[in-house]
């Protein structure tokens, strides 16, 4: 009887963690409230498109701190005062916390500048609506049409027109007067 009272002992207390699971699964913080597939999402202001989203996957979490998953990647594209593609996001991953009006991009994350032919590569970029600011700690690296700059740390507005990375380094090419 000893026996059977051990196994038994041993099967409940080996389960525990594999109840736990279950029970966090089941949870409704883990249960997405909206799931969409293939997203466009155009936003406007005082009649004006302000940026364009596309994703394979959007997937929505009514939380306390309410939250979208773009699981599957996105590519955002942001228009000037004329409504012209000013500049690009593309990123594997993206996240966006409703209440805080914070999204991140991460994985491959590109920027690009259309108007200045400059492009932006990290793996994590942070975008903050309320100071309409596109930040990373992470390294980046800054194509422009004459020089390659890479550092640790940047910060930009939200169009990418004026950046300014911390801990740089990079190469410029000088034309030498024949």
């Amino acid at each position: 009887m000893s026996i059977v009272a051990i196994l038994l002992a041993t099967m409940l207390f080996s389960c525990e963690n594999d109840m736990m699971a279950v029970v966090k699964l089941s949870s409704k913080d883990s249960i997405p409230d909206v799931t969409i597939n293939n997203v466009h999402v155009k936003q406007s202001e005082k009649g004006k498109m302000t940026f364009e989203l596309i994703a394979p996957k959007m997937i929505t979490f009514q939380t306390r701190d309410a939250y979208t998953e773009l699981p599957a990647g996105l590519r955002m594209i942001f228009f000037d005062s004329i409504m012209q593609p000013k500049s690009e996001l593309t990123a594997n991953y993206g996240i966006s916390w409703d209440g805080r009006r914070v999204m991140e991009a991460r994985g491959n994350v590109i920027v690009r500048n259309f108007e200045k032919k400059q492009q932006l590569n990290t793996e994590s970029l942070i975008y903050d609506l309320n100071t309409k600011k596109v930040r990373t700690e992470e390294f980046v690296k800054i194509t422009t049409p004459d020089r390659i700059i890479t550092g640790r740390g940047m910060e930009s507005d939200e169009l990418f027109g004026n950046w300014v990375i911390r801990n740089v380094s990079g190469t410029i090419y000088v034309q030498e007067d024949k």
